[in-house]
């Protein structure tokens, strides 16, 4: 096991000294510069940021618990994979309290990375919406304006008396 990026007394300190100041540091720079905790952040993937928290430093769940204002049966059961935060409060909330840089001060991180668009929706020029297939791309390629359509309608709806059908 790789020695912890912070000590006891040291991590005890950085507590003490964010509960007087909001904006002191808890975990050293390595901690969220480090890649997989960079990657949890820019996720939101609460369960990889408690696990690297532990597993890097030797913060404690009632530690977290105190920072975060969760619960340490919370703490337990998000490190455990037994339950994910999904309200984005609560996930901000965390993220504040354990002191977690803004996303912009993370580097080389997408939180889209891995997700590819199939279809987007959007506005025609009569102020209709609808729905374009997309060729198969990263969000990020997607959301990049290149000057040139990267959609094409979808396929006609299926011929039908009335479309839609009657529910």
């Amino acid at each position: 096991m790789p020695a912890p990026l912070i000590t006891r007394a040291a991590l005890k300190v950085a507590i003490t000294a964010r509960e007087l100041n909001p904006d002191h540091p808890v975990f050293p720079t390595e901690f969220w510069t480090h890649p997989v905790v960079a990657r949890a952040v820019a996720r939101l993937d609460t369960t990889t940021l408690i696990r690297q928290a532990r597993t890097l430093t030797p913060i404690t769940q009632e530690q977290l618990a105190h920072l975060t204002g969760l619960t340490q049966a919370t703490i337990s059961r998000i490190e455990h994979g037994r339950t994910q935060l999904r309200d984005l409060d609560r996930i901000h909330t965390l993220l504040t309290g354990l002191g977690a840089p803004h996303p912009p001060a993370l580097k080389n991180t997408d939180p889209l990375d891995g997700y590819t668009v199939r279809a987007v929706i959007a506005e025609n020029t009569d102020g209709h919406l609808v729905v374009l297939h997309a060729p198969t791309q990263s969000i990020t390629e997607a959301l990049t304006h290149t000057g040139k359509p990267a959609a094409t309608p979808l396929p006609p709806s299926p011929t039908h008396p009335e479309w839609p059908p009657p529910q």
